[in-house]
């Protein structure tokens, strides 16, 4: 208890044990090579469905009860340090609705006797909300029953029915996966409910949102950020950011007339291409700053000529933009491209003001 209170304040949320779900797990051998059930925990999944029970979270925490050397449990959307292979006494809890994990074997590594783990659950919740946490519980509960007699059935799947329905739980856990990792469920929770609000608010809405993921995971570095769930949503908003631009841009174009124009843009944003390869995707994305990796001089090009070439590839690709078209651009995609250019230049200037190094 006390692990989850230094992160969920008594003063802001209530902790209860869901007895019922509590249950001895004995890793099953081979499972990744047929499709059974026990595939499953061999393929990216989130063990429940509620993600999208706001304020409230089920935590499934494993307890080693055996020597383990041999099997791995990833996590998808965070860092490749948070991996864990679960040894006799070692814990590792998880949030059983959101966080995409999957089980696989260690290179060389050999087990005496199939890993063992207790599992144990709680649900948190805002204070005093008893009612709505018990609610959640039960939810979940009642999920994790019916899911486990779906596993039973198809451990062994014999009869047309029950191969039919290990297919069918293989597909579905596959495409949440899918989802969860390209996407985020909330993300396109997120996405739709713009969308419905109109075509102005849609591009307002989802143009910008990548500058703010940026600039708040730069500004509040603890707790610990999920890696790469912070990746897929920085590259998901910036993908409908420069799907949105095409879009306006694109039709101002006429080749040859406007090669040269086209030319300036592209030299300014593979500038930014440059730095990105020069540092990675994962110090590009704040490594450095989130502890993923030690900082280090960069010293090739573009790093070694131009100052923030990160950012400064992409105003002075903006900036050719505007200049070029300025007589053919409409006002709202003048007004489209300057906002990019201001977001940017605000976090640059955050990054310049405030960088750890």
């Amino acid at each position: 208890m006390a692990a989850f209170r230094a992160i969920f304040a008594s003063h802001h949320f209530d902790i209860q044990p869901v007895v019922e779900m509590n249950e001895i797990y004995v890793t099953a051998a081979g499972a990744i090579k047929e499709i059974t059930s026990d595939a499953v925990f061999y393929t990216p999944h989130t063990d429940g469905p509620y993600w999208w029970l706001p304020g409230a979270s089920l935590y499934r925490v494993l307890v080693g009860i055996t020597p383990n050397k041999m099997v791995r449990t990833n996590f998808n959307l965070q860092h490749p340090t948070d991996n864990k292979t679960l040894d006799m006494y070692d814990t590792l809890g998880f949030d059983y609705n959101r966080e995409l994990h999957w089980i696989e074997n260690v290179p060389g590594q050999v087990n005496t006797e199939r890993r063992s783990l207790i599992k144990l659950h709680f649900i948190v919740y805002p204070k005093g909300w008893h009612r709505y946490g018990k609610l959640c519980a039960y939810l979940n509960f009642s999920y994790n029953t019916w899911a486990r007699q779906n596993f039973v059935r198809t451990l062994r799947p014999e009869t047309f029915l029950s191969q039919l329905n290990a297919w069918w739980i293989f597909a579905t856990t596959w495409t949440n996966a899918m989802i969860e990792l390209l996407i985020g469920w909330p993300n396109l929770v997120y996405v739709m409910a713009a969308y419905s609000l109109g075509e102005t608010a849609f591009l307002i809405l989802t143009s910008f949102r990548h500058y703010c993921v940026y600039i708040s995971t730069f500004a509040y570095r603890s707790p610990p950020v999920a890696h790469e769930s912070f990746m897929r949503d920085c590259k998901f908003y910036k993908t409908l950011a420069l799907m949105h631009l095409s879009k306006q841009i694109m039709p101002l174009v006429e080749l040859p007339r406007d090669l040269t124009g086209v030319a300036m843009a592209m030299a300014g944003f593979s500038i930014t291409i440059l730095a990105t390869m020069q540092l990675g995707m994962v110090r590009t994305y704040f490594g450095s700053e989130l502890g993923f990796v030690k900082p280090s001089w960069i010293s090739g090009f573009p790093y070694n000529t131009i100052p923030h070439p990160m950012i400064v590839g992409q105003l002075i690709g903006f900036s050719s933009i505007l200049y070029w078209f300025k007589d053919t651009m409409p006002k709202e995609t003048v007004a489209l491209v300057v906002a990019h250019m201001s977001s940017y230049t605000l976090h640059m200037v955050q990054e310049m003001l405030t960088s750890s190094y």
